[in-house]
């Protein structure tokens, strides 16, 4: 129904917090920020061919009655939280193995022989 407003959220959120930090190489949040919108907006089309998404008010077709807003709230807080921190903890992972994978530079070093060449 509404789960992929919780990622679509944590994106634009983290994206903001990009610009205005600066694009920061060390944190890797611009691939947070796009596998967050990526996601959201696969779900998104996804609901929407499977006719739960309607592009007319209430947008939602769960949400017919108010009666139904309990209903999709939950599925925003516990659906979409969970698929936002799955998401998150694979960002961590990848950011882990980079820093892990990043080679070290030895600068070269100069052997000193006590052997002339004439």
């Amino acid at each position: 129904m509404a789960c992929f407003i919780t990622p679509l959220l944590a994106g634009l959120v983290v994206g903001l917090l990009n610009r205005v930090r600066g694009s920061s190489s060390d944190l890797k949040l611009n691939v947070l920020f796009y596998m967050l919108l990526g996601g959201a907006l696969v779900l998104a089309a996804e609901h929407a061919w499977h006719g739960e998404l309607v592009p007319y008010p209430p947008f939602l077709t769960a949400m017919q009655s108010p009666e139904d807003l309990p209903v999709v709230l939950n599925e925003i807080g516990v659906v979409g939280s969970s698929m936002t921190l799955a998401v998150t903890t694979l960002w961590l992972g990848i950011l882990g193995i980079s820093r892990k994978m990043k080679t070290r530079t030895i600068p070269p070093t100069r052997i000193v022989t006590t052997l002339e060449v004439k």
